[in-house]
């Protein structure tokens, strides 16, 4: 257990509304990174449109140690994890340069790495890389949604990570989802845990393997669910995997191989003609798959490398999108069969998103540009652009997903500025905000609220009374 400090600024100008703890309605609620359609989107929520670091600030408490995983809210609770470093920091090795490198593992004296060649330089690299981390404690948080009071923490685990993060990144990641009665955390390689409410682990699950991500970037794919079912992605530098586990008991219900490098996409879950079907992007293929057996019901080529954002679906029709050494934002129809790479609905092949998500609202496709402050809305029935390539002035990059309620669109970027959007054809801007510190995670949209993880707390963001 650690000690956290509350501080709920200017918390007597608020009357907090009281939720009902016997509101269940997944609308009224922001249960996923995506929010309650996995869409990006709240159909209930009226949020804020004006704050500062002070101004319509309810509550703001402190959250130790590092993670870019967004909050989810189920009636009066916010959940949240992060990754708190333990102890000393190791001390770092002596830098070796490429050169240095490839003279040690070029066998044949010929300037060049063959491919056993540099699978060992990656593994040696790996090992020392691996004698530099530092032990951690991975910790699910419970907060108040009224006063921001922590109401549980607990360690799921504590333990050296397996492989190294982004420098931008943290072994904390993934986001958490709910169904309203527990809560479901993939901290990947140190496993996936189970917790009912009030802070009681049900099960765990750390028999899944260990991942291996592309340049040690870190994981971070969240836990996708539907009915009684959790999907698992898994997609790394070894054998890649889709994962169905019962939520109840942590069992695995289906497991099936993917032929895929790094990826960091969240799937989704759709109906396509009376069948559940989850959609799921990778470099290779997206696919989607059936939920109750797990066969492949399709796949598609188009992606550019290690996709990060996740798909988002309207109608039969689901939308795909990758922005890293090529921009692809592709449209494919989920009832079809087989390989249909060369049949998508439409394509576009510029300013693709790459961490940020794609944002869908009725048939408004948004996107924001790689990971750069530019918002373009496309319409999500042919492509054609309501507008493109609008440059967010004074935002220098984005990892937050843009989301949207009550007729507006929220574009944070990394510095912690963000952006109101009319949820339109045509592009306006309402207004700028700032919290004051940098923000990587995603919005979290619920009633008369904004939750903003930052990278020192997590904010509470309401219009005064």
């Amino acid at each position: 257990m650690f000690k956290s400090s509350v501080t709920c600024a200017l918390a007597f100008f608020w009357v907090l509304p009281i939720v009902s703890a016997g509101e269940n309605d997944s609308s009224k609620n922001w249960n996923h990174f995506r929010g309650p359609t996995a869409n990006g989107i709240s159909t209930t929520a009226k949020p804020p449109t004006k704050w500062s670091s002070t101004d319509n600030v309810a509550w703001k408490i402190e959250v130790p140690g590092k993670g870019s995983s967004s909050p989810i809210v189920w009636n009066d609770k916010v959940f949240l994890t992060t990754a708190i470093p333990e102890g000393a920091t190791p001390q770092q090795p002596e830098r070796m340069s490429r050169a240095e490198i490839r003279e040690k593992f070029d066998e044949n004296g010929d300037g060049e790495l063959d491919e056993n060649e540099r699978q060992a330089a990656i593994q040696f690299m790996r090992q020392r890389r691996n004698k530099t981390l530092q032990t951690h404690k991975f910790v699910v948080m419970c907060f108040d949604r009224n006063t921001g009071k922590k109401i549980w923490e607990d360690t799921a685990s504590e333990r050296k990570p397996v492989d190294g993060t982004h420098r931008d990144g943290s072994y904390a990641s993934a986001s958490p989802v709910t169904d309203g009665k527990h809560v479901y955390v993939n901290f990947g390689s140190m496993g996936l845990f189970c917790y009912d409410l009030e802070g009681k682990q049900v099960w765990k699950r750390t028999d899944l393997g260990e991942m291996k991500m592309r340049g040690s970037f870190g994981e971070g794919s969240s836990v996708a669910i539907e009915g009684d079912i959790l999907i698992l992605p898994w997609d790394h530098e070894g054998q890649s995997k889709i994962e169905a586990i019962n939520k109840n008991s942590g069992k695995t219900i289906w497991k099936k191989e993917r032929d895929e490098p790094s990826a960091w996409s969240t799937p989704k879950i759709v109906t396509i003609n009376g069948k559940k079907q989850i959609i799921h992007s990778g470099e290779n293929y997206s696919r989607g798959y059936d939920l109750e057996s797990g066969d492949e019901l399709w796949r598609s080529s188009g992606l550019s490398t290690r996709p990060v954002a996740s798909p988002v679906a309207r109608g039969n029709i689901g939308f795909f999108a990758s922005s890293r050494r090529g921009a692809a934002l592709n449209a494919y129809a989920l009832d079809r069969q087989g390989d249909i790479s060369s049949d998508p609905v439409w394509k576009i092949d510029r300013q693709a998103p790459d961490c940020p998500s794609l944002l869908l609202s009725d048939n408004r496709l948004y996107y924001v540009s790689a990971n750069q402050g530019i918002v373009s809305c496309a319409n999500a029935e042919d492509g054609s652009l309501f507008f493109g390539a609008q440059r967010l002035s004074g935002m220098s990059g984005c990892y937050s997903s843009p989301v949207a309620a009550d007729g507006k669109v929220f574009v944070t970027g990394r510095g912690g500025k963000t952006f109101v959007l009319a949820d339109d054809e045509d592009y306006k801007m309402l207004g700028q905000n700032d919290i004051g510190e940098g923000v990587d995670a995603t919005l979290a949209l619920a009633g008369d609220q904004i939750f903003i993880r930052g990278n020192k707390h997590l904010f509470c963001i309401q219009e005064k009374e």
